[in-house]
């Protein structure tokens, strides 16, 4: 065949399946997964309140509690899936989160929430590094931008319609209601992770023994600069999680819980375009869209508290968490070998985490001294220093330490 023949041959081949049955049981039991936390995530703060009488210094503390538990189990984690049977780690450490969430049936005090929180986040933090580790060896590397933000959706519509529906099961029913309904989509999402059929071991690379190797196993050391990027805009994500549904009760909005069906579609109308995006390597434009939605956005909920721009600011927020997500998640992995990936996901959730769990607890204390618009426009100013670093720091270091597709 001439050369002529091999182009037309290379240029008229299709690009690899990406909705194979692993990905769409992969997808499925993510998607579940995510329903079954954030159920819970707008309905602590009233159970607490409303029904324990937890002390105004414990809603923050209970609500980030988490973060800690999760940051301590990634790198465990993290090692066990860059070592060992990935679809193991993912399934037995699935199972044990549908277990703590009983914990929350359990307590009746705000210390055993406390502890059941402590006990929910570290599965949690098994959960959401040993899965995207999974899937991430499930989807062809030169889809990978695509396939990571479909399964990043599965998710992020858990914590949009997650919220939802728990604020109406605890409107209309009660907590213990919302208990069984989250152990019942953990265990069907876990049954989904057993179907997936990946191979035991697939990364068959000796262990390095010396410091810095241990190290880059646990933690993406060159991944550090994006982290410190993703810690800055999931700041604002912990408040919104957490306090939008307060905030529309705050001023009378007729349907707070609205604001998560809303953020949702947000989140979908971004993901079905930003995965084609990101595989043809705009991730730098990408990243500061993002982040500049989400910077306006935040602003006009701390300066503007009106019902129409309470509801549009839902539709951007879901709109640039949607970009953001997937965005920094690829980047992360584009600087990583394949035997590292349960070290990128590790490093990219724990920013995450962090992030998030300072936005849960500081958002409290700002609500306790001041009013929840200073908490959102708190927010907003995190994202803009979020933009600022991005195009200081983080985007060189991207381009300086990337590597090919194929890694």
């Amino acid at each position: 065949m001439n050369d002529g023949a091999k182009s037309r041959s290379q240029h008229s081949e299709k690009p690899p399946r990406l909705w194979t049955p692993n990905y769409i049981w992969a997808c499925s039991a993510n998607l579940l997964l995510g329903l079954a936390f954030y159920l819970m995530i707008p309905v602590l703060p009233l159970y607490l309140t409303d029904d324990l009488k937890a002390p105004g210094g414990w809603l923050g503390i209970i609500m980030s509690s988490y973060v800690l538990a999760a940051i301590l189990m990634r790198p465990i984690v993290a090692h066990w899936v860059d070592h060992g049977d990935r679809k193991k780690a993912y399934i037995l450490i699935y199972l044990f989160l549908v277990i703590t969430f009983c914990g929350y049936g359990i307590a009746g005090t705000a210390v055993t929430m406390l502890l059941a929180r402590i006990m929910n986040g570290f599965a949690w933090g098994g959960v959401t590094t040993s899965g995207p580790t999974l899937v991430a060896d499930i989807i062809p590397s030169a889809r990978r931008g695509e396939g990571l933000g479909f399964y990043g959706m599965t998710m992020t519509l858990g914590m949009c319609l997650g919220p939802v529906i728990g604020l109406n099961i605890y409107t209309n029913y009660s907590f213990p209601a919302i208990i069984w309904c989250t152990i019942g989509l953990g265990f069907l999402g876990w049954l989904c992770s057993l179907m997936i059929k990946a191979p035991a071991k697939p990364v068959n690379e000796p262990v390095v023994e010396t410091p810095k190797g241990v190290l880059d196993r646990l933690i993406l050391r060159v991944g550090i600069p994006l982290a410190i990027n993703v810690v800055m805009a999931s700041f604002s994500y912990g408040i919104v999680a957490v306090y939008s549904a307060m905030y529309g009760q705050q001023y009378g909005f007729q349907y707070a819980g609205l604001f998560y069906a809303l953020m949702g579609v947000g989140m979908l109308m971004s993901r079905f375009i930003v995965g084609k995006q990101i595989d043809r390597g705009r991730v730098a434009e990408l990243s500061v869209a993002s982040l500049s939605i989400l910077s306006v956005s935040f602003g006009a909920l701390a300066c503007f508290p009106l019902e129409p721009i309470y509801y549009g600011a839902a539709v951007f927020i879901g709109m640039g968490f949607g970009i953001f997500i997937p965005t920094f998640q690829t980047m992360k992995l584009n600087m990583a070998s394949r035997g590292h990936r349960g070290a990128v996901n590790s490093t990219f959730f724990t920013a995450f985490d962090i992030g998030a769990g300072a936005g849960m607890l500081m958002g409290g204390k700002i609500y306790a001294w001041l009013n929840l618009n200073w908490a959102f426009g708190v927010g907003a100013i995190f994202n803009v220093l979020a933009i600022i670093y991005f195009y200081r720091v983080s985007l060189d270091h991207y381009r300086k330490n990337k590597l090919g597709v194929d890694s």
